[in-house]
Parts: structure tokens; C-alpha cells; sequence
């Protein structure tokens, strides 16, 4: 009996000890990520202080830097943001150079390859040594502080732990590649329209692109007021839907046949339809004429990928002490020593994109002469990898079509396009100097609006501006080699609005000014401008307004675009609901409807989702014809953007029976077969009720290695919620996509002003502040500018 049972006490033993040793690597595990929290209170020694410095953070990590200088704050910023966030600054140089296969092995190199052409690294070295005395101080004051940071911690960042690598040391390079990461982030939009622009213009001719690409309509609403001409319908010579193979305005010889054009229609009946993402925000502003107290109050909301922990930094500096102390809060940025977003005091900034057109795309002839690059990629893992880089006049290569070569001239490879002129924004005193200040940076290209303590408000372009040929010559289409030389504008060349009569200002992404200075600034696809409208509405429905009002339209989900789309609808569905059980749940629906994007209401995501599918059907079927096959193929076809709103919509009100699109008998048709297609992507089991919008918007906000581990997504990711808001309204919110802050400040009255990020303060999942702010950013609940109390204090003194 006793040697029966020795085998299983030996068994029994040994998972005993193979438990022990799991609990044991696992504490071990534990322990590692622990050691690498960042340091919250105690002294450090910090080099090249001018005198002790605080690092103070309140309940939800609000970090409040305290120092005598502004490279002493400098510093400490650096430091906080490598202990909290080194690892998210680090995938933000590696993606601008092309350097994160050297992270995460080959599965990464496609990318660093798409990011590499553009020889960033290179380009912003040479712009280091060219940048005034005063930037480079304040780079390298960062850089200093952050390799403090990244050295006081026990233990690596977890993350590398993870990955078992090693990070390396801050540059004051990789802060100006920070800066073209923004670039790549906002801009490469813009990019690939431009080049699809240039390439439909060429197939379907000037007519029908004008009809297929319109620089506006009704829901354009500038500063100045100005309209667009509306876009010529083409006549049944240019484009005919209804004639045959051989006849104008159907294939010509190797493209599409008719038989497999009406395929490629029918087929976009089944497909899933998306909105075309735009890069944006909103912001606004109203002078102290329109606000309750006299003060001017600006409010600002930065529409990005959402992720955990935020792209955003929140920060409070105090420059100095006594009378002339400077005190500013607001967002930074990982990676830079300035703040983006905020107050100084006296003067408040927001952003939003400007989809101006910053770039060339070239069409190289073969006689074009070509310069190479050899750069090197180093893999984890692998073999290093040589990218050849082709370059024509120091524009790269980016696209091929057959024997075709696309180089792209951008104004991210332009040295003079990075400064940190932004960073002065801490001393202004009044909107004109803000202004002023915006003009001269060296960044992406962003809509300011700017309100001061005095009470007013002023817009204008950020970045610099370089000369344009004019619209004429640039919308849609390519530019000669010879002519991609701009020449950089004056700062008092650039647009501003500075206190309009008025006393408001908006900006959503929208074509903002027209006539000459439009020309000034080109087109690289402005959003359509519903946001923008229904923003300046609301400002216009009250005389006076205060904090609470103007933080409201935040928030806004009425759906005022959606409504037209709700109205055509309802009169088609309406045509046989007595016969089509689908199409009687919708009138039930549609007539019930509170025009609003509500995360309960099924009405909103149908009306959403079918009018994706109409866009989707009137773009093949007009497109098709000339375009082919290409049309087909994933890779390589052609998007419509969303000006196409404007043509589509003007089809469906005025029904011309040469643009329908043949496999159906009529309009009415076309709506009630997209109709029926949304039904079925939203409610398979027939519940048309039951198919919210909320249900189909929740949010996903996920850690970057959540999103390739799936496995930790319940530690790192923040909780999915059902969302109200799209992207057509005010209140702008997708799974993964959204409002990344939400500001409101009158200069002087920073105490009532409001911050609220999602995805939290810390990287660090063990840190108490790892998605710190986040419920109360997905409550709409206001969240105090100022840190007010801090609760934890580290005093830096010089090492």
C-alpha cells in the first residue's frame, strides 16, 4: 500500500512545486512592474537646476511643475513625463523615423519602411543646429530631464519588460520628431486625397470631377461668410448611367464592362459603409461683449485616436515667484517641453486642424533626376534591412502605378516647418501677440482661436504658410517638378479674424475663409462643415453666454445634418410600409425619432448607416465607369471624401434618371434597397428596435499592447460604454475616436474653467493615476483646470 502511494506523493509533490514556482516568477513578475512605478514624493537630484524645483501632483496626477526658470520647469517636465509616459514618447519617435522594427521585429517593418522614405531623422538633425540658441536650450533642458527620469526608476519601464528590450535616451532630435509625428498624424489625410484627387481628375475629366469633388455647399460655414459655387450636375454627354457599352459616359476599351460595373454596384450594397475619418476638432470662442461677466471664454475639444494612457499630459506651470510668477495650465504633449493646449492668465489658445494644402505630388517624368538614400533598418530579432530611398529634387518616392512614379513634396521635410516658437505662447498678453506667436510656429497647421483677459478673441492659421499657386492650379491636380520650390510667407501674410463684430468665433475643420485667402491656403479636404454650423448656431441663439453654456455644446448630440438625411428617408420608406415590413419599422421609427444621436435611439444608427450605403452605391456607379476595375481592389480605389455629400445629396431631390444608377428602377428604389442593407448589417434577427446606436458606438479605448495582447486588455484597457455623439455634431465620439480634451477658461477666471481627458494621467497600470479622469470624461462631468491641493511632492534639487 505505502509503495502504491509513493508514486503519487511524489506526483502531488511536484505540481505542488511547480505551483509554488508559478506564485513564485509571478511575484517576481509583480515585483519587476512595481519597481518601475514612477516616484511620486522625496528628493531627486536633477541636472543643471538653477535653483530646487517641485514636482507636485493633485488627485488625478495633475502635475504641477514649480521652478525659477523656464528651462528649470523645463526639466522637470521631462522627468515626469519619462517616468509616466517614456515608453508612449518612445513609439512616437521610432514611428516619425521609421525605427520601431528595431522594438518589435519584423511585423513592424512594413511600417517603418512607409515611414523611413521620408528620411525624417536625417532631415531633423540638420534642423537641430539651425535652430535659434534659445529652442535649442530649451530642448536639450527636456532631453536632460527626461534621461533623469528614465535613470531614477529601479527597474526599466515595464513595457520593456515585456518586450525584453532595453530603452534608449532622449534626444533633443526626438522632440523635433514628435513634431513630424503630429505631422504624419494630421496631415497624411490630407495626403492621400490630394494624390486620389490628382488621379480621378485625370480619368473622369474636368466636368464630372468638379461634380464628384466640390470645395463646398449649404453647410459650409466661414468666418467671413463666403459661399462656394455650387457644383455643375454633368448633362447625360458627360456621364450616363443609362447607356451602353460604347456610348459616352460608359467604359471605354479595358475598363469595366457594363455587366461587371452593375456587380461592383450591387456588391456596395453588401459591403460595410464607414464614414471617411477626418483628423479634427472643434473650437470656439465668445468675446466679452457675449459673455455674462465680460470676459472672454474660449472652449476647445481635440478630435483624435483615443487611447490608454491619453495622448495629452496635463500640466500646471509656475514660472518664478511673487508678483512676476507666471502661472499656466493646460495639456502637454510627451516628447515636448511646451504646452499645447491652455491659460497663461491672461491669455487662452485651443486648436484644430487646418486642412489647408501643405504638400505637392509630383507626377516624375522619366527624365527627372533621381538622388538615392541608403538607410538602414534594424530589426529585432532579424537581419538588419536597407531600404533604397529615391528622391527627385529631395522629394521621395512614395507611390508607383506601373511604370508611373508619385514623389511628394511636403512641407514636414522642410526644416524651417519645426521650431518651438509655441512655446512663447506662456508670455503673451493679448490676443494680437498670441496671433502673432501662431504665425510664426513651427508645427502643423492648425485653426487658432485666442481670448485674452481684456475680453477679446482672434483667429488664425498656425504654422508657416508658403506660397500657392492658386486653387486653380492645385485642386485635383499634380505639380511639375519644377515648380514645387514655395517660398516661405511673412508672418503678416497670414489670415486672422481678430475682434469680429460679432463677438464669436468657430472653427470645426471647415473652409473658413474665401476669396483671396483661400487661395492663400489651398484645399487638402476641409470636413463638410455641419459640426462647424451647428457650433456657430448655438453661440448665435444666446445673447450672453457663460461658462456652463458655451461647455454645453460639447456635449451637443442634437442631429441637425442627420435630420435631411431622416426627412428623405421617411418619404421613400413611406411609399410601400404598408406591404414591406422593414420598411414600416422604419416610419415607426423615423416618426418617433428625437432627431438626436443618442446612444438608446435605432432610429439615428439606421439613418446613419443607410445613408453610408447611398454614398457608397453613387460613388461606384459614377466612378466605376471610368475608373475600372480599380474600383474593386481594396488597395487601390479611390474613396469618395465628404464633399460628396453635395452631389449625392442634390441627386436624390432632383432624381435625374441619366445619374441612376441602372439596377434600380428608381430613386426610390435605390433608398429602399440601402434601407433594407442597414436593416440587415444592424439587426440580422429582424429587432430594428433593438439595434441602438450606442450598441454599435461603444467605446473601445485600449492600451497600445492590449490591442496586440489581447489577453491584457482586462487590466489595461479602460471599460467599453455605450456612446451618444458621432461625427457630423458637436459632441464627436467613435469607438476608438473622439474627444481627446475638453476645455473651457475665461483668462483671469481660471478657477471656473474645466479639463477632462479620457485614458487617464499614467502609463503605469500600478500608478493610482492609470485612468485617473476618465469616468468623469465619459460622465461629461467638469473636471477642474487648476490642480488645486497636490497630494504628492517630489523636490528636485540640482544634481
Amino acid at each position: 500500500m505505502n509503495r502504491r502511494s509513493a508514486p503519487w506523493r511524489w506526483m502531488r509533490r511536484g505540481l505542488l512545486a511547480l505551483v509554488v514556482l508559478a506564485i513564485a516568477l509571478a511575484a517576481a513578475a509583480w515585483g519587476l512592474v512595481r519597481a518601475s512605478r514612477p516616484q511620486l514624493d522625496g528628493e531627486i537630484a536633477l541636472p543643471g537646476l538653477s535653483a530646487p524645483l517641485s514636482l507636485g501632483r493633485n488627485e488625478r496626477g495633475t502635475l504641477v511643475v514649480e521652478g525659477r526658470t523656464r528651462l528649470d520647469v523645463a526639466r522637470g517636465l521631462g522627468f515626469a513625463h519619462a517616468q509616466e509616459r517614456f515608453f508612449e514618447m518612445d513609439l512616437v519617435r521610432r514611428s516619425a523615423a521609421g525605427e520601431l522594427a528595431a522594438l518589435f521585429g519584423e511585423k513592424a517593418l512594413e511600417r517603418d519602411r512607409s515611414r523611413r522614405v521620408h528620411r525624417l531623422r536625417a532631415r531633423l538633425t540638420d534642423r537641430f543646429e539651425q535652430l535659434s540658441g534659445e529652442d535649442r536650450l530649451l530642448l536639450l533642458a527636456y532631453a536632460e530631464g527626461v534621461n533623469a527620469g528614465l535613470h531614477a526608476l529601479p527597474v526599466r519601464p515595464w513595457q520593456y519588460l515585456l518586450l525584453r528590450a532595453k530603452p534608449d535616451d532622449w534626444t533633443p532630435v526626438d522632440s523635433l520628431l514628435v513634431i513630424s509625428e503630429m505631422y504624419f498624424m494630421l496631415q497624411s489625410g490630407s495626403i492621400d486625397t490630394g494624390l486620389e484627387r490628382a488621379l480621378l481628375r485625370e480619368k473622369v475629366g474636368d466636368a464630372v470631377f468638379g461634380w464628384l469633388s466640390p470645395r463646398g455647399g449649404a453647410w459650409d460655414a466661414p468666418l467671413d461668410g463666403s459661399t462656394v459655387a455650387e457644383a455643375v450636375m454633368p448633362t447625360p454627354d458627360q456621364l450616363d448611367l443609362r447607356a451602353r457599352p460604347g456610348a459616352p459616359g460608359t467604359p471605354a476599351s479595358g475598363a469595366t464592362s457594363g455587366a461587371r460595373r452593375d456587380a461592383s454596384i450591387s456588391a456596395s450594397i453588401g459591403a460595410t459603409a464607414a464614414e471617411p475619418p477626418v483628423f479634427g476638432s472643434n473650437n470656439w470662442a465668445v468675446s466679452g461683449s457675449r459673455s455674462a461677466h465680460g470676459g472672454a471664454i474660449l472652449a476647445n475639444d481635440m478630435h483624435l485616436s483615443l487611447g490608454v494612457p491619453s495622448i495629452w499630459y496635463r500640466a500646471q506651470f509656475q514660472i518664478g515667484s511673487g508678483r512676476g510668477m507666471l502661472r499656466a495650465a493646460g495639456v502637454t504633449l510627451p516628447g515636448l517641453p511646451a504646452m499645447v493646449v491652455g491659460s497663461n492668465g491672461t491669455v487662452a489658445w485651443g486648436f484644430t486642424n487646418a486642412y489647408g494644402k501643405w504638400f505637392d505630388w509630383v507626377d516624375l517624368p522619366e527624365h527627372a533626376v533621381i538622388k538615392s538614400h541608403q538607410e538602414p533598418i534594424q530589426v529585432k530579432g532579424g537581419a538588419a534591412q536597407t531600404l533604397v530611398v529615391v528622391e527627385a529634387d529631395g522629394a521621395p518616392v512614395i507611390s508607383t502605378e506601373g511604370r508611373r512614379r508619385f514623389a511628394l513634396h511636403w512641407i514636414a521635410h522642410e526644416g524651417a516647418a519645426y521650431n518651438l516658437e509655441l512655446d512663447r505662447m506662456l508670455q503673451v498678453r493679448h490676443v494680437s501677440e498670441a496671433l502673432g506667436v501662431a504665425q510664426r510656429a513651427g508645427m502643423p497647421h492648425q485653426n487658432l482661436v485666442a481670448v485674452d483677459r481684456d475680453g477679446q478673441i482672434g483667429w488664425t492659421i498656425a504654422g508657416r504658410l508658403w506660397s500657392q499657386p492658386g486653387l486653380t492650379a492645385t485642386y485635383g491636380r499634380f505639380t511639375d517638378l519644377a515648380a514645387i520650390h514655395h517660398e516661405w510667407l511673412p508672418a503678416d501674410r497670414a489670415p486672422q479674424v481678430l475682434s469680429p463684430a460679432q463677438g464669436q468665433l468657430w472653427t470645426a475643420n471647415n473652409r473658413q475663409l474665401g476669396g483671396d485667402t483661400s487661395e492663400l491656403l489651398g484645399d487638402g479636404g476641409f470636413d463638410l462643415g455641419a459640426r462647424a454650423q451647428q457650433i456657430r448656431d448655438r453661440l448665435s441663439e444666446k445673447p450672453k453666454h457663460d461658462e456652463a453654456s458655451i461647455g454645453a455644446i460639447h456635449l451637443d448630440d442634437e442631429a441637425r445634418f442627420m435630420k435631411t438625411w431622416s426627412a428623405r428617408l421617411l418619404a421613400a420608406a413611406r411609399t410601400d410600409a404598408g406591404k414591406n415590413p422593414t420598411h414600416r419599422a422604419f416610419v415607426q421609427l423615423l416618426e418617433n425619432w428625437n432627431g438626436r444621436a443618442d446612444a438608446d435611439s435605432a432610429a439615428y444608427r439606421l439613418v446613419r448607416q443607410t445613408r453610408l450605403r447611398v454614398l457608397d452605391t453613387l460613388w461606384d456607379a459614377w466612378t466605376t465607369p471610368s475608373l475600372g476595375e480599380r474600383q474593386t481592389e481594396p488597395m487601390r480605389r479611390i474613396r469618395w471624401r465628404n464633399q460628396f455629400e453635395y452631389p449625392a445629396a442634390r441627386a436624390l431631390d432632383e432624381r435625374p434618371i441619366h445619374l441612376l444608377p441602372p439596377v434600380f428602377a428608381s430613386w426610390d428604389a435605390l433608398l429602399l434597397a440601402q434601407m433594407d442593407a442597414a436593416a440587415k448589417d444592424a439587426a440580422p434577427d429582424g429587432n430594428l428596435g433593438g439595434a441602438t446606436w450606442g450598441a454599435a458606438n461603444a467605446s473601445r479605448i485600449q492600451h497600445v499592447l492590449a490591442k496586440a495582447i489581447p489577453a491584457l486588455s482586462r487590466w489595461l484597457d479602460m471599460p467599453s460604454v455605450p456612446q451618444s455623439g458621432d461625427s457630423n455634431l458637436p459632441h464627436v465620439a467613435g469607438p476608438a475616436f473622439g474627444q481627446s480634451e475638453r476645455l473651457v477658461v475665461s483668462p483671469g477666471r481660471e478657477e471656473q474653467g474645466w479639463l477632462s481627458m479620457p485614458g487617464g494621467q499614467s502609463g503605469h497600470p500600478m500608478s493610482p493615476f492609470y485612468g485617473a479622469g476618465h469616468q468623469d470624461w465619459v460622465e461629461g462631468k467638469h473636471t477642474p483646470l487648476l490642480a488645486g491641493p497636490v497630494v504628492h511632492r517630489i523636490t528636485a534639487h540640482r544634481d
